[in-house]
């Protein structure tokens, strides 16, 4: 398995240039109201330059590059035209020509930690941590994990997810298989992901960079495992009982998920069920959890496959980070709006993105293994 050439996603390109049909769920478009930064925009530019009339120019990169990978227009799209996938090809076109812009260089430049060599059965992976560049935020999870009766070791290092994303393939398959390499060394047979880009980048992006992990490598998450021990860790969270929160999915989840929204979601006046707008134990487990400490979930079309990017997905983060901080505030306004006192993410990537932006408002931003500390 490999990632697809632009060439071959022709017939979606196509179909996407006449259909201005995912514009609500316009992520960045709808901040910076131009119409160049909508998926229509996007599909139309890539079908005319695989049909020699038009260039890759500078700007041209440039809107690749102003977005995440787009899946909740693919969520949010009837037929789920595989948008992510044509959007991570055409950057991988623009940047094997050599047209990468100046942000997306130097966000593969940077230096970020890497933990020496570890051994044991089971490996925390704190690859969210590790991007940050804080692994000391990855505390409250190994203390609930712990009291929850589990045994590991911790492994920060990059997973090569952003270098996909950005489509700096090469790059992405070196740190895949450094992590692979890694992993293998330490002999371990179950591997725990910090979070769901971690989660996506082992389990969806190593088999397209071809450095996958060994078929026996169990593969979970910090949220799976908490949704089956919470009872155990749940005394000290009574806090949080009755709390109004809005739970932030990834876009990384939206990859992960078995089934993205269904057509009824899209309809004018739709009120759920959340179901409806797609379903996966990566969407219950969080939920199951919150569920069992009496939280109160508030309701939301944007959830699920349909919850808007908080800025912290495929990259944007590090290379338009004034577009990234946009998209926080966007979300942080909408749990305000909704009447929430928090909003509630198992992506630490996201919870310290929200973290490092919020200022006027009151909602408290939770990464899940938080509310068990």
């Amino acid at each position: 398995m490999a990632v697809k050439s632009l060439a071959s996603y022709e017939e979606y390109l196509y179909g996407c240039r006449f259909c201005p049909m995912c514009k609500p769920a316009a992520e960045v478009a709808n901040i910076t109201q131009l119409e160049s930064h909508t998926t229509r925009a996007r599909g139309m530019l890539l079908w005319r330059y695989l049909h020699d009339m038009t260039e890759l120019t500078p700007r041209a990169v440039e809107l690749l590059y102003q977005s995440t990978l787009d899946s909740i227009s693919e969520a949010w799209c009837v037929n789920h035209y595989p948008v992510s996938a044509y959007t991570v090809s055409a950057r991988a076109e623009a940047f094997g020509k050599g047209l990468a812009p100046e942000p997306v260089l130097e966000a593969l430049g940077r230096r970020v930690p890497a933990q020496s060599d570890v051994r044991g059965d089971v490996l925390l992976l704190g690859s969210e941590a590790a991007e940050i560049g804080e692994i000391s935020l990855l505390e409250p999870a190994s203390r609930v994990l712990e009291r929850a009766g589990h045994s590991f070791e911790t492994l920060a290092m990059p997973s090569g997810a952003i270098e996909y994303c950005l489509g700096a393939l090469k790059h992405g398959e070196e740190r895949a298989r450094e992590v692979v390499s890694m992993i293998e060394g330490a002999g371990a047979t179950s591997i725990i992901a910090d979070g769901p880009e971690t989660l996506w980048a082992l389990t969806r992006v190593y088999p397209l960079l071809e450095a996958t992990l060994p078929v026996h490598i169990e593969i979970t998450s910090i949220s799976a495992l908490l949704a089956k021990g919470v009872s155990k860790v749940s005394e000290k969270a009574s806090a949080w009982k009755g709390k109004r929160a809005l739970l932030h999915d990834s876009r990384s989840a939206c990859a992960l998920g078995e089934r993205m929204a269904h057509d009824a979601a899209i309809q004018p006046g739709f009120q759920g069920p959340e179901e409806t707008m797609g379903t996966g134990e990566v969407y219950e487990a969080s939920r199951q959890v919150v569920d069992t400490l009496g939280v109160q979930r508030l309701n939301t079309v944007w959830t699920r496959s349909l919850s808007r990017s908080c800025g912290a997905d495929d990259g944007l983060w590090l290379t338009y980070p004034r577009i990234a901080e946009q998209l926080a505030c966007e979300r942080l306004r909408e749990a305000e709006l909704l009447g929430a006192e928090l909003m509630i993410t198992d992506s630490l990537l996201c919870a310290w993105w929200l973290r490092s932006v919020r200022k006027s408002t009151d909602v408290e931003v939770c990464w899940l293994p938080e509310l068990l500390v």
